[in-house]
């Protein structure tokens, strides 16, 4: 029978991509594919080989440019121009009722070099395979409704404004309750080690609790997280650093939100609390809070066909003296952040990347506690065609003396310094449900102010995206 031809369009991009342009980097994955099939085959064939078994195949290709990475547009030499691509093979497999078992390969890196222009959190970066998920699910354990996932697995809350694996996978062992009376209940707890370094009291370990339930067409949840470092890791407040014998971040969330075809917002508050203790044995207290509410409306038929409006804030506090490692610490700063999608950074706005306590540039160490405000919209007057255009303003909390002040409507919840502005446009083509491709550009303008940002010519960045999925 013939094949559909989206199918077969979507499989030749995908055969010119990976085939014809990158078949050197094919070449280092042939004894990674061979051993792929081989198991993949035993576990159809064998007697306990799964029920089902699903494979999804995902590769995104960037081409990415900067124009301008130092805000001096008089030189050339701050342009970084580079291919990116990303692999992704999912494995899931059902032996039995009730009991699944997944694994995800993962290859990523820079076209043509083994180095990662950016650091990132990922085992490889050269597009050698790694594995980013392979857990054992087990469902209704004994009976009672009870799922516990074992082994290196996603875990993210909410849009990950204090946890996201960044696409990296968590060791962890998770808990996952329901109970349907009298209202609809969900309860899940979590265990993460980041690492362990095999002496007591030495390891880095995540912690995590969540409570879920759905009350007049809302979603309400709190959690609670704890960041655990003993493994001795510095400790960094502005532009200095010290020695730990214990880093401990705890962080209260509150969350609620509501979801429909025609509109969906949230709120999210996060208090964090903890310490730091030094080699001297003496401590820093840790107190910060983080805010985000986010809402989008959308219109079926309009002039300008389907329409999207959305309106983000999200607001940090800062340190307000980040030039001593003696005192109280009131940053928002969780370090298990959303942060990076593949090793490209991610964050509010696609150049800035804010996060609540850093962004893609290095900003000076007085500035402390990032917000970020946005508005934008997206519409697809034409089939298969979708366009977007959204600003953004960041600020902090905290910052030096003199500084730019915040716009008048960002200091009503508590940001004081601008920290720029950018604006994203994007253009995205869907050929079918296999393949899309997707262009933006984004140009940051950073604050006006001589001791930091001498030269404020604008930072400019392209991206092209082609992705593929069976």
């Amino acid at each position: 029978m013939k094949k559909p031809p989206v199918y077969t369009g979507g499989f030749f991009i995908l055969q010119r991509l990976i085939c014809n342009e990158y078949s050197g980097i094919m070449g280092k994955m042939k004894k990674f594919i061979l051993i792929l099939f081989v198991c993949v085959s035993m576990l159809s064939c064998s007697p306990l080989g799964a029920a089902s078994l699903r494979i999804d195949t995902d590769y995104r290709l960037r081409g990415v440019s900067f124009s301008n990475v130092d805000f001096d547009a008089s030189t050339s030499t701050d342009a970084i121009h580079y291919y990116s691509q990303q692999l992704k093979i999912a494995i899931t497999g059902r032996p039995a009722d009730k009991i699944e078992i997944g694994t995800k390969i993962t290859s990523l890196g820079v076209v043509g070099s083994t180095n990662t222009i950016f650091a990132v959190p990922y085992p490889r970066t050269d597009f050698t395979p790694y594995i980013e998920n392979a857990y054992l699910k087990l469902e209704n354990f004994s009976d009672i409704p009870l799922d516990i996932i074992i082994g290196k697995q996603s875990i993210i809350f909410g849009d990950g404004l204090v946890i996201s694996d960044n696409g990296a996978g968590f060791n962890a062992l998770r808990f996952i309750g329901r109970y349907d009376k009298p209202l609809p209940l969900q309860a899940e707890i979590f265990t993460a080690k980041i690492s362990e370094n095999f002496r007591p009291n030495s390891d880095h370990d995540l912690y995590g609790g969540v409570l879920q339930t759905t009350w007049r067409n809302l979603l309400w949840e709190i959690g609670y997280f704890e960041d655990n470092d003993a493994s001795g890791s510095k400790y960094r407040q502005g532009g200095l650093e010290t020695g730990t014998q214990a880093i401990v971040k705890q962080f209260y969330d509150f969350r609620i939100g509501k979801k429909e075809d025609i509109a969906a917002y949230q709120f999210e508050i996060v208090k964090q609390g903890g310490y730091v203790k030094k080699t001297d044995n003496s401590s820093i207290q840790l107190d910060g809070m983080g805010y985000l509410a986010y809402g989008h409306l959308v219109g079926e038929k309009t002039k300008l066909g389907k329409v999207k409006a959305h309106a983000l804030l999200q607001v940090s506090s800062g340190d307000d003296n980040t030039s001593a490692l003696d005192d109280a610490d009131e940053s928002f700063s969780p370090d298990f952040t959303r942060r990076y999608d593949g090793i490209e950074r991610a964050g509010y706005g696609e150049l800035f990347a804010a996060t609540p306590s850093d962004s893609f540039f290095a900003l000076p160490a007085p500035y402390s506690g990032i917000g970020t405000l946005s508005v934008g919209a997206e519409f697809s007057p034409l089939y298969a065609w979708t366009f977007g255009a959204t600003y953004f303003l960041y600020s902090a909390s905290q910052g030096p003396r003199g500084a730019p002040n915040a716009s008048g409507f960002e200091r009503l919840f508590g940001a004081e310094f601008a920290l720029g502005v950018e604006l994203d446009l994007s253009v995205e083509y869907v050929h079918s449900k296999y393949t899309a491709a997707r262009f933006s550009f984004n140009r940051y303008t950073p604050p006006h102010y001589d001791i930091y940002w001498p030269k404020t010519e604008p930072d400019g960045r392209y991206q092209l995206e082609i992705t593929t999925r069976f």
